[in-house]
């Protein structure tokens, strides 16, 4: 399941042929122009917002001025494994929706079942963070949280990232919508795996096909 604030996307059934040379994430009912498949930075700057794919998840420092990169440990590195399902980020499209949905997400190549298609990016948020945004729908509409019992294990161990957004900063993720069948879910990483020893809570976040 998504998290609040964070749509549910959606895909066309594997029956439905996708647009040329184009597999639909988050598509309307009918393709666009393929001159209107707008390239990551070509999208940051059409819609508003600013790309931090390369950067990664950041912090805000105490002044507010300067961002801080989040530090991984080596488990929070995706494995040989995963990392050969990622997807080149350049070859994602943003595009308008023709049924009013806004903006959405496809790829310039086909993808793959399990394929990582992009990772949560954005500003890394506490709880005090959070709270600071308000309670309308349109301050939490590009955040992204971990599910409620992921949220209560972290906050139980003082672990300060909770939500990541996109608002202002983000990626081509932000792009996603909701929808009742969705064909892309979200993956916690490191991946909570049974074991004698608890696994590492995870701080990463992607979309996987």
């Amino acid at each position: 399941r998504l998290p609040p604030g964070l749509p549910p996307p959606s895909l066309p059934p594997p029956s439905v042929p996708p647009p040329p040379s184009l597999l639909a994430i988050s598509a309307g009912k009918m393709p666009v122009p393929p001159a209107e498949y707008l390239r990551p930075a070509t999208a940051a700057a059409r819609i508003g917002y600013e790309d931090v794919q390369e950067l990664g998840n950041f912090r805000l420092s105490p002044c507010g001025r300067e961002r801080l990169p989040l530090s991984y440990a080596p488990h929070e590195a995706l494995s040989i494994e995963y990392a050969r399902r990622v997807v080149d980020y350049e070859s994602l499209r943003a595009f308008e929706t023709r049924d009013g949905r806004g903006w959405g997400l496809c790829c310039a190549k086909r993808l793959a079942r399990g394929a990582i298609v992009v990772e949560a990016v954005g500003r890394c948020l506490s709880e005090a963070e959070f709270a600071q945004l308000g309670n309308k729908y349109e301050h939490h509409e590009y955040v992204v949280s971990f599910d409620d019992a992921m949220l209560e294990r972290k906050r139980a161990v003082g672990d300060d990232v909770l939500y990541i957004d996109a608002r202002q900063q983000g990626n081509m993720m932000r792009l996603c919508n909701d929808s009742e069948t969705p064909n892309l879910k979200l993956m916690y990483w490191p991946l909570q795996r049974g074991g004698m020893e608890p696994p590492p809570l995870p701080r990463r976040a992607f979309l996987v096909a």
